[in-house]
């Protein structure tokens, strides 16, 4: 049996996937505190214990906060300052943060522009406040990262700062949105440490020790809870890819276009063998774009549900009757499940392994993809998947951004099959509530 969870900032709603292929749900307010009411919703799922639990994963993008008095730090590694100012992504959405020069940077092949300004660094630590967070990031940092990780090197071990992001970690071709990526990240990190803290503790009181926990991730799967404190921007809108697996689920339709009609909102998404397509980087308002991949989710047009030979599965959500009506088209099952909690339940381990490469033939690109998915195995084996569970859903090479012929953007995604993921058939909900 695996478990869903949707994690709010007032409710706890989660989903069992048996077995058998039954499911049945609980719910319960976070009044009298999260983990409590994350371990006896977790409890009253597992029953008597007669099917074990194989592994719960948490949906939480209605339970992140940022930190708002945080104080942040974004450290740009660059030739030379910009003549005119930047249009950075962070003010948007009202994040405070203050910006820092330091010479360095590589170009697009990797070859070191100019040398790291050790001496800026060091005076730049002398006026920093304890506990800041520090983003930085470097020019060609995406092909090679070393000012960055020198740079992060020399201030944390001059100032104690709150955390060092290196914007590198979350893969674009554009600078500014990987220091955004970060910046967001950067703010969220207090509270999601708490939060996985405050889950992995739910888990062991609801369920007892070894049962492994995992996070919803943006593009359909889930990683490791333990990488919700370390990169939680990955999990801030999980919902909207949980929601469309919970809605493919109870539809038995692992290969189709999906709409989900709720209250307020009517998406579409595609499936293509059980997994919704997936875009490189997110857009939020205001077509801000972050450096995490996310499950191609967008609202339902009339120019939308034209043009397939084959109609759309599409899944309301009671309440939401009156979402249908413009677009004139019939429900093919009426719900009133939690679709997240449920696509939680069904989200398979995922793993992305992105970097930039060189390479001056087709020899090359076979070596950068078969060390690209000996990554991802690694990786997810080492997670707890069964090396015959491990199967490889994307590996190819792309074009980076600015056309240098050698150099090549390599994409390889690792999925897990685990207990109860998958679409099983003759699903049946029963409802406890706690």
């Amino acid at each position: 049996m695996r478990i869903g969870v949707r994690v709010t900032r007032d409710e706890v709603s989660a989903v069992a996937a048996h077995a058998d292929g039954r499911f049945s749900r609980a719910r319960s307010a976070a009044s009298g505190g999260r983990t409590r009411a994350v371990a006896d919703t977790l409890a009253l799922l597992a029953g008597d214990g007669s099917e074990a639990v194989s592994a719960v994963v948490f949906e939480v993008s209605g339970a992140l906060d940022r930190e708002l008095d945080a104080s942040v730090v974004s450290v740009l590694i660059e030739p030379r300052r910009p003549r005119e100012p930047r249009r950075h992504l962070w003010p948007a959405e009202g994040i405070p943060v203050e910006i820092a020069h330091v010479s360095g940077g590589h170009n697009a092949l990797g070859h070191e522009l100019v040398p790291l300004g050790e001496d800026e660094l060091s005076r730049l630590s002398a006026g920093m406040d304890a506990g800041s967070h520090l983003v930085v990031s470097a020019a060609g940092a995406a092909v090679n990262p070393e000012h960055e990780h020198r740079a992060a090197e020399l201030l944390r071990s001059a100032v104690a700062v709150g955390s060092i992001t290196e914007s590198s970690t979350f893969y674009s071709d554009s600078l500014l949105v990987r220091e955004f990526t970060a910046v967001l990240n950067a703010v969220l990190l207090a509270g999601a440490e708490q939060l996985a803290a405050s889950l992995a503790d739910a888990v062991s009181q609801g369920l007892g020790e070894g049962v492994r926990a995992f996070v919803a991730t943006n593009e359909g799967g889930c990683t490791p809870l333990s990488r919700l404190a370390i990169t939680p921007v990955h999990s801030i809108c999980a919902d909207l890819a949980a929601e469309m697996l919970g809605a493919a689920e109870l539809a038995r339709r692992p290969d189709a276009r999906i709409i989900v009609a709720r209250p307020g909102a009517v998406r579409i998404g595609e499936f293509v063998d059980g997994l919704p397509s997936v875009v490189s980087r997110a857009v939020l308002r205001g077509g801000i774009s972050l450096a995490s991949s996310v499950a191609h989710v967008v609202p339902l047009t009339d120019l939308l549900l034209s043009g397939s030979a084959e109609p759309p599965v599409t899944v309301l959500v009671q309440g939401a009757e009156r979402e249908l009506e413009s677009f004139g088209i019939a429900p093919t099952l009426v719900t009133d499940d939690d679709l997240v909690a449920v696509g939680a339940a069904v989200a398979p381990v995922s793993y992305w392994h992105n970097r930039v490469a060189r390479v001056v033939g087709a020899d090359d690109i076979e070596r950068v993809l078969a060390e690209g998915e000996a990554i991802a195995r690694a990786n997810l084996v080492s997670w707890g998947a069964l090396p015959a569970g491990v199967r490889i859903t994307e590996s190819r090479v792309l074009a980076t951004t600015y056309g240098e012929a050698q150099m090549i953007r390599v994409r390889v995604r690792g999925m897990a099959d685990t207990d109860a993921s998958g679409f099983p058939s003759g699903a049946r909900l029963e409802e406890r509530r706690a």
